[in-house]
């Protein structure tokens, strides 16, 4: 079953689905593919992680599938690892080693000017500021942590609590990082969440629950989109 999220002028809809990665690969790219055949100018946000292998496939299926309409298609990161162009710690440079192609799309490596992390962070809140803004359909696809994060914001971190700018970086214990912020976020129409593994159920059930601060669970900023579903092992939507 799926939850209405009664909020402002239009319900949220978000449901938790326990189904395979494959289905949600399958789901993911018939959504963009949609979109795409539609007329619309699309922006697929993409993360890294455990969402690697799974975006790899997605862009196999809408490259068979969208034909002409994929030069319409726009790839940003939702978060980044901060380091010189091409590091092994990049996402842009897992995806790239994993297999990613984007054809005729237009995919953005935040890294590719190999400058300082204050210049990296301006040129990506302008890139994105600019792809935010041009799109008409934008789709997000997310991991959440054990501790609830999403995208490049942990919790109690200068991004959950950023404000005014579209993205932001900072220092953690294992990787400086820099991220879209939770505003920026929230300009998403339809996400996909992929979290699997048992590590992830406390933080799943967390979510569905409801009950804290984003602050403090970052992945509760899905509740201010729309349209959101997350794909798991561990629970379902609550009749």
């Amino acid at each position: 079953m799926a939850a209405r999220i009664g909020s402002g002028w239009y319900d949220k809809y978000m449901q938790f689905l326990r189904e395979s990665q494959g289905e949600a690969v399958q789901a993911i790219a018939a959504k963009i593919c949609d979109e795409l055949i539609a007329g619309q100018r699309v922006l697929w946000l993409v993360c890294g992680g455990s969402n690697i292998a799974a975006e790899v496939e997605v862009m196999k299926l809408v490259s068979e599938r969208a034909g002409e309409r994929l030069a319409a298609l726009a790839i940003l990161p939702t978060d980044e690892r901060y380091g010189p162009a091409g590091h092994k710690d990049s996402n842009a440079e897992q995806l790239h080693e994993a297999g990613f192609e984007p054809g005729e799309a237009t995919w953005v490596d935040v890294l590719m000017h190999d400058v300082p992390l204050d210049q990296t962070v301006r040129f990506y809140n302008d890139v994105a500021a600019t792809a935010l803004s041009s799109a008409t359909s934008i789709i997000a696809q997310f991991g959440i942590g054990p501790d609830g994060h999403i995208a490049g914001i942990l919790p109690d971190s200068p991004a959950a609590k950023a404000n005014g700018v579209t993205a932001v970086g900072y220092e953690t214990p294992e990787f400086t990082r820099i991220t879209l912020v939770p505003a920026a976020l929230q300009q998403v129409h339809t996400a996909y969440a992929l979290a699997y593994g048992e590590s992830k159920k406390t933080a799943l059930t967390r979510l569905q629950k409801n009950k804290e601060t984003l602050a403090k669970l970052p992945s509760r900023l899905l509740y201010k989109i729309p349209e959101v579903y997350i794909y798991n092992d561990q629970i379902e939507s609550e009749d």
